[in-house]
């Protein structure tokens, strides 16, 4: 993926930044382990990468790494579960917790695995490289709530998240993308051979208790 570099003539004439995303098809992604290997690189100024599940902006689960810029969170990555403001602006205590690029724990030009698990009774845990970084048990996804797994590459100015556009390309490359969820929507063969084996019931294979 790749964010084009926006040059100093393109800024001062309010020119459009080209940028790079992804979507699962599916709609109706749940409770699961969502996991990523990626790494980015070449920014000269602002850019946003994020690896996300989405339902709508008041349940959203993600990672977003910004780069070294004029942005007031730049040189940073965050891990967050929406909403992390409540009514009147102010912060929701856990929301969301940031961490240094400068860290080597994190820093993005290598690739590294990226995951967030997502539990009904567990919560949100964020890992980088198997190792935890966070847990939030608020603002968990509720049954019924299926989104998708998103992946973007941006910039939009806003110095309170991605800052000035970088001027020279960013690449977000992605080795590999893996999620073990569940579903909000019922599984229609299954129902099918469940109701032919004469289920649901204590004597079928396809009760479940």
């Amino acid at each position: 993926m790749k964010q084009r570099g926006l040059t100093q003539a393109e800024f001062d004439a309010y020119g459009t930044v080209s940028i790079a995303g992804i979507q699962s098809r599916r709609l109706d992604m749940l409770y699961g382990s969502y996991r990523t290997v990626f790494k980015l690189e070449g920014s000269d100024g602002g850019a946003c990468a994020g690896f996300f599940w989405y339902h709508d902006d008041s349940s959203e689960i993600d990672i977003e790494l910004v780069t070294v810029g004029t942005s007031f969170v730049n040189n940073t990555v965050s891990f967050t579960s929406h909403p992390s403001l409540s009514a009147d602006g102010q912060p929701i205590p856990n929301a969301t917790v940031l961490k240094s690029l400068s860290d080597s724990h994190f820093q993005p030009e290598v690739f590294r695995e990226y995951r967030f698990d997502s539990h009904p009774d567990l919560g949100v845990q964020y890992f980088v490289d198997g190792r935890l970084v966070h847990v939030n048990r608020r603002n968990v996804p509720t049954d019924g709530m299926g989104g998708s797994l998103q992946f973007k590459l941006w910039a939009d100015g806003n110095r309170w998240w991605s800052g000035r556009p970088s001027t020279t390309d960013v690449f977000l490359s992605i080795k590999s993308i893996v999620a073990y969820f569940n579903t909000s929507s019922p599984d229609l063969e299954w129902v099918e051979a469940c109701e032919a084996a004469g289920g649901p019931s204590e004597e079928t294979i396809c009760f479940v208790a």
